[in-house]
């Protein structure tokens, strides 16, 4: 029996070699995936199929209503 495989580590000499890797084990069922990149690379959020989320949205909607709360006191003294 096999033990299971709980991690792999790679490094890739282009952008488009590490997108291919990404499509190449979601072929394979592999579900839990993530790759780091110094710099944004659109064709990788799509091969590990991330999704949109609100969490910025949210954060500046409490941003501005913090900002709203702090500025107010200040602001009436």
């Amino acid at each position: 029996m096999k033990p299971p495989v709980y991690g792999v580590m790679a490094e890739f000499d282009s952008p488009s070699a590490l997108v291919r890797a990404t499509e190449a084990a979601v072929a394979k069922g592999y579900k839990k995936l993530d790759a780091y990149s110094p710099f944004p690379i659109e064709e990788l959020s799509d091969a590990l199929h991330l999704h949109k989320n609100k969490l910025p949205l949210i954060v500046l909607g409490g941003g501005l209503a913090g900002g709203k709360l702090w500025h107010e006191p200040i602001c009436k003294s």
